[in-house]
Parts: structure tokens; sequence; C-alpha cells
């Protein structure tokens, strides 16, 4: 999201005319309200666009905008500067290492049997159980929606050589999480095969890769994990393979 900002802030500053400056805030108020910005951040920019119209004098009218322009500037190098370029690292960190105990909370919501008083029973959990890709991904979201207001599942884009999904984004982070559930089907090169698509097309900062092995096709889950952890074309890839011990 930060990307996405200090691009409308650099086309802020060349804006010269009360038109330019009109259609400008139309288009970023909807940016903002697509992406999911804090309704405080909105509510703010608004303020720091409003201008007097001076129907009497288009020089005082221009003067007011160009104040208005330059206090919205501000306060979006604000935003950019404090809000979401500091604690960038910190919560791609969070990110990814809540990611490698996502078993956790697996372990935790199905194995530890509730207490004989919940309504909740062991059977109800054992009933839940992840057989696809869908499944995985409806997990990983609803695990991550407290983290992460502005999370977003199913979210079709234009690659720019034709439209992709992606199962999770968040916009703040510019980040993707991808699930994938290996089945019987299906085979390491199919795997593989997959992953670098999804690299390829894929427009992110970040792409973090959820891999739930149930069928055990990764035979080397170290070095798996090694290769798909990298930068490829710019892009930060992070693989994180789970492979569910059966007893």
């Amino acid at each position: 999201m930060n990307n996405l900002l200090e691009t409308y802030v650099n086309e802020l500053e060349n804006v010269e005319t009360v038109g330019q400056f009109e259609s400008f805030i139309g288009r970023l108020n909807e940016m903002m309200q697509q992406e999911e910005f804090e309704f405080e951040i909105i509510q703010n920019v608004r303020a720091k666009a409003k201008y007097y119209d001076n129907k009497f004098s288009n020089a005082s009218t221009i003067e007011n905008m160009i104040k208005a322009k330059e206090n919205l500037i501000f306060y979006l190098k604000y935003i950019l500067n404090d809000k979401y370029a500091k604690p960038l690292k910190d919560t791609q960190n969070c990110l990814e290492g809540y990611l490698k105990n996502f078993y956790l909370f697996l372990e935790a919501f199905k194995e530890v049997k509730p207490d004989k008083r919940a309504t909740l029973t062991t059977e109800n959990l054992d009933a839940i159980q992840i057989k696809n890709e869908y499944d995985l991904q409806h997990l990983l979201y609803a695990v991550l929606k407290p983290l992460y207001n502005d999370i977003r599942k199913e979210v079709t884009e234009d690659s720019g050589r034709g439209s992709v999904r992606s199962d999770i984004k968040i916009p703040s982070l510019n980040s993707i999480v991808e699930a994938k559930c290996t089945r019987k089907s299906m085979s390491l090169k199919k795997l593989t095969e997959e992953l670098e698509a999804d690299i390829v097309h894929y427009k992110a900062d970040f792409i973090y890769f959820y891999i739930y092995d149930k069928e055990k096709l990764i035979k080397d889950k170290q070095n798996f994990e090694a290769y798909f952890s990298k930068e490829f074309d710019g892009k930060k890839v992070i693989a994180i393979i789970l492979q569910p011990v059966t007893m």
C-alpha cells in the first residue's frame, strides 16, 4: 500500500490547476476506499483537501487550492514515513513468523480435547479437515484476519498477461499468501510449475506460499523451502511447508 500511496503523492506534486486537483482528489478517495484505508485517514485526507472557492477571484481560488495541496502532501508523506514505511519490516517478520507457526493453531484447534462442559465435541472437530486448497485458504484467512484489517480473499487483478487471482492479499504489506494443498493426482513437477507461474504473474513485493503437503510429495523439505525462499525478479518469496503426521 505504501508504494501505491507514494505514486499518488508524486502525482499530486505535479498538480497545477483546480480541475486537476479536483480530479485527483476523487481518484485518491476512491483508491483509499478500495484499499480499505483506516476511516480516520480517509476523513483527514478529505479535510486537508478542502479549500475556499472564491467566486469573485480565480487567482484567490488557485492560491487556496495550492495551500490545500501543500497541506495534503505533507499529511500523505507523514503517513508514508511514520505509519507504513517504518513498521513494514517488523510487520513482515510478524506475518512470516505467524505462518511458520500456523501448525500450532491447527494442533491446538484439532488435537486438544474440548472441556467436557463445552458444546464443541471431539466429533465436531474431527469433521473439520483440510482436503483441498480452499479449506486451507479459509483457515489461513480466518486466523490472519484479526492481525490485518485490510486482508482480502480471492482478489482478481490484471497481471499484464491476463487476469490472475490470489488466494489472500494484504494490501498494507503489498503481500500475497497463496495456499497450496497437495493431492493424489498432483506430481512434484506440477507443484513446482504452479509455484513458478505464480511468482511470475503475481504483482506484490512479498509472496508467501503455504504448502500443506498432505501427500508427502516433497521429499527434501528443507531444500525445497530454501530454493523458493529468495528474491525472484525483485519479489521476495517465502515458502513454508507443513507435512502433517498421520499416526
